[in-house]
């Protein structure tokens, strides 16, 4: 294998600036040529050095740069892409911008004196962090960034002989995961590159033989095998040695607004070249006819229709082991076994009770917890030691950080269930602590999970680094349109009722927590810290002494579940009990509870008119909208009746049909799919039930003419009213029930969405999986044409009644405007919905 780059190239650096209200930060992105598509090893052994280098949080960039006390950047991306010639990625987000002009870079040979200079002039300005002032100089982070390399290859990969060796064993389990939870599009990932190699890369002509990449595992465990030297002269030739193009993506709050004015005045210079009006809209209209998807009537009499009762799913066994005694907050365990190489464990903790001045702290809470140090009391079992400890031991973040990430596959800490940094789908009354490993590695992967739970020490420099990069993520979140919409539909829909506090996932928005993270490094830096670490002590307490909890375990089929559960509980038991905070004062005992089924009450606003909302913002260049009304369709067995008699009497039907309804409509060739963006005013349009929220929704995605979208929608569904048979035939009904029924087979076929499944259904209620299909196949099954119009009529139809009191909004970018015809919006800026919240938690 040539480890050599081609050709030699000439360092490029280029900068261009983006529209975002918020000028606090920008990106960085340097790439370098990389090998030709049909080198496969070379390629591979580049994605294994870049695994060691940005892979992981304790990873050496993301410590040089991201797991900092004053971050230079708030997340790291790099890859090998698969472009026809390769090139090596590394992106760095949210790095700090300070409002000046780039300088140019001071000239050969003198990069280090400079660097010493400008280090100088800052301190004499008692500038936080040196760096940071010229972060967007010409070349500075390029310095940086060399610099850390040449450190890295001084050092030997910091004299850990098996750092290279380690991340291609991270890489395989990672392959292998993603395989059982994907498989076609891993597989996909893995041949498309010998495909284009063998057609089109100038190296090989045709004779490239296709399957090289397939051999991925082979490959990546005969390179885990090679010795430093060989990674040294890798990182130093297509690294430290190439030539890299470095673009530096700077903030700019003034071009959004530029970029809008032109876009409206190239529309009207556009609209005063038409000569003949009449031909022009005779030529639109056939383009939007043209543009239509139009499947034949005699394709889709030619579909099958499936038999809802017949569906395949994994195969599986599934149990609910009630346990006799809790472990910890766990009452009991939903295991399920499956053919899978790795065991999936989630230890769910109800925290619907915390009090509210906590609330506020869970965000910054979920980003420390398995991220800072911990420190171990005498007694417990460090790592795969033999004896207990004498003497308590700390564990630095980092050591604490590669250590899990080389025990398991992937871990997590959140609030709910989806959950992203600032959101939850559903279920945000529960805290989930997660991981996947390979089975053999479960005991110890538990340990360190179940210990970074108890004795997670809330340091206060990973308190100021988490809080710092969670708030330069706020800043790129408002810079997308879509992260907007939902964070502000969950304000004006998720209300709680008078007397009771926020919603968890209320205080999870970036609405509320950007004031509340810049608080907490306000009282970090003015020596405050211990008045967060309470916070955060309290949180952790209140976790660790809950109870109605429980365990979801995804095993081997092989398995014996009983043998994880008694894991459990004595990696548990054995920390507990050198836990030392003190149990949370109560009035009276908290009563046992079973976990299952939850209950969940809608929390939409009584509304007694429309309630329209439209939120402008700065950055945006493109706009969506968001319709909602709460809806309380039975989805599942009230339990008041056996659930033979409920199934019988089809108590969901209005359910299923409203769920085969929208799927209909939404489809590629679909009434809303023609409405908007076969017209070209939007990327698409979506109606969905969320049954947990209890309540339907229509979305019109990424509009490049929100006005005109909506209109047109409402237009459409006005027509589906008035020529309901043009629209939906019984072949529609039969194309619905497929299309539902590949969504439902898809969510049950492969180990991760098993899971994630017997988890719902037991939320929901049902004893197993093969109780929720026969559920869900009669009732499909059951749907006429007839029910799918009595659900149109009375849910769907509602969208386009302008008096109906359903909640309506827009965001958009700041210039927009918003015709009469759509209703009276009343105009909110993020500021002054932020302005709402407490933030002195």
């Amino acid at each position: 294998m040539d480890c050599s780059p081609p050709g030699s190239g000439v360092a490029r650096y280029e900068t261009h600036r983006f529209p975002s209200a918020d000028t606090d930060s920008g990106s960085i992105y340097f790439g370098w040529r990389g090998p030709q598509h049909e080198d496969t090893e070379l390629i591979i052994a580049l994605e294994i050095l870049i695994e060691y280098l940005a892979g992981t949080p304790s990873s050496p960039l993301n410590l040089r740069f991201v797991e900092r006390a004053s971050p230079l950047a708030n997340s790291i991306e790099a890859c090998v892409d698969e472009s026809i010639t390769r090139m090596i990625q590394v992106t760095f987000s949210g790095v700090p911008f300070t409002h000046q002009e780039p300088a140019d870079h001071p000239g050969d040979g003198s990069d280090d004196e400079a660097h010493d200079e400008a280090c100088d002039e800052d301190d004499e300005d008692d500038t936080e962090d040196p760096d940071i002032p010229h972060l967007f100089d010409e070349r500075y982070f390029e310095d940086l960034l060399v610099a850390e390399l040449k450190r890295i290859a001084d050092t030997q990969f910091d004299g850990d002989s098996h750092a290279l060796e380690n991340a291609a064993k991270r890489l395989i389990d990672g392959l292998a995961s993603e395989i059982e939870k994907s498989p076609g599009k891993t597989l996909q990932y893995l041949l498309y590159p010998d495909i284009v190699a063998s057609h089109f890369s100038s190296g090989s002509f045709g004779k490239f033989q296709v399957g090289s990449r397939a051999k991925q595992f082979d490959t990546l465990a005969e390179l885990g095998k090679k010795p430093v030297e060989f990674w040294l002269e890798l990182l130093k030739k297509w690294f430290i040695d190439g030539a890299a193009c470095h673009v530096a993506m700077i903030p700019d709050a003034e071009l959004g607004p530029k970029l809008e004015a032109e876009r409206k005045q190239i529309e009207k210079a556009n609209e005063a070249k038409i000569v003949d009006k009449e031909a022009h809209a005779n030529y639109v209209k056939e383009a939007i006819e043209a543009n239509k998807v139009n499947v034949p009537d005699e394709m889709k009499h030619a579909m099958p229709t499936p038999d809802p009762t017949k569906a395949g799913i994994l195969p599986h066994t599934q149990s609910l082991v009630v346990l006799d005694n809790d472990i910890g907050p766990v009452s009991a365990v939903q295991t399920i076994n499956v053919d899978s190489r790795f065991v999936e464990a989630q230890i769910q903790i109800p925290i619907g009770d915390i009090p509210e001045d906590m609330r506020a702290y869970l965000i910054l809470f979920q980003d420390l917890l398995l991220g800072t140090d911990v420190v171990l009391p005498a007694g417990v079992i460090y790592d795969d030691d033999k004896e207990p400890l004498k003497s308590e031991k700390r564990i630095p973040y980092a050591d604490f950080d590669s250590r899990l990430s080389d025990l398991v596959t992937s871990h997590f800490a959140c609030v709910g269930q989806d959950s992203g940094q600032f959101s939850c789908s559903w279920l945000d009354d529960l805290f989930v602590v997660g991981f996947l490993t390979p089975y053999a590695n479960y005991p110890l992967a538990l340990r360190w999970v179940v210990q970074g739970l108890l004795f997670a020490d809330f340091t206060t420099d990973r308190i100021l680094t988490c809080s710092q990069n969670l708030l330069t993520s706020i800043a790129e979140l408002k810079r997308e349109v879509d992260d907007v919409l939902f964070t502000v539909e969950t304000h004006f829909t998720n209300t709680s009722p008078e007397g009771k506090p926020l919603s968890n996932r209320r205080h999870m928005s970036f609405l509320e927590q950007e004031g509340v993270l810049k608080g907490i490094i306000d009282k970090t830096k003015a020596g405050k810290a211990d008045k967060v670490v309470a916070k955060l002590r309290e949180i952790q307490n209140t976790l660790l002494r809950a109870t109605g909890g429980f365990m979801a375990l995804s095993l081997p089929s092989s398995e014996e579940p009983n043998t994880y559960i008694d894991t459990l509980a004595r990696e548990w038991n054995m920390c507990f009990e050198r836990y030392t905070q003190p149990a949370i004062a109560t009035d009276a005992p908290v009563a046992k509870r079973h976990p299952f089924p939850i209950k969940y009450e809608s929390r939409f606003p009584t509304l007694t008119k429309p309630l329209l909302v439209h939120v402008p913002v700065q950055s945006l260049q493109a706009s969506m909208s968001l319709f909602s009304f709460k809806i309380d369709l039975p989805d599942r067995p009230t339990g008041k009746r056996s659930f033979d008699e409920e199934l019988k009497d089809l108590t969901s039907i209005d359910f299923f049909a409203l769920q085969m309804l929208v799927s209909l409509l939404g489809r590629a060739d679909g009434p809303l799919y023609n409405a908007a963006r076969g017209k070209g005013y939007s990327y698409g349009a979506f109606i969905f039930i969320m049954p947990w929220s209890k309540k339907l929704v229509l979305e019109i995605d990424r509009a490049s003419d929100i006005p005109k979208a909506a209109l047109a929608i409402n237009q459409v569904i006005a027509d589906i009213h008035n020529n309901w048979d043009s629209y939906i035939s019984d072949t529609d009904v039969s194309l619905a029930l497929s299309i539902v029924q590949y969504v439902n087979t898809l969510l049950q076929s492969t180990p991760k969405k098993m899971l994630d499944q017997i988890i719902s259904n037991s939320i929901n209620g049902f004893k197993d999986a093969t109780e929720y299909n026969t559920w869900k196949s009669v009732h499909l099954a059951a749907v006429t044409k007839n029910d799918m119009r009595r659900v149109f009529e009375k849910y769907v139809s509602r969208f386009a009644d302008k008096d109906y009191p359903l909640f309506r909004l827009l965001v958009t970018p700041s210039d927009t405007e918003i015709p009469a015809e759509l209703g009276s919006f009343e105009v909110k800026t993020l500021e002054e919905i932020s302005a709402t919240y407490r933030t002195d938690y």
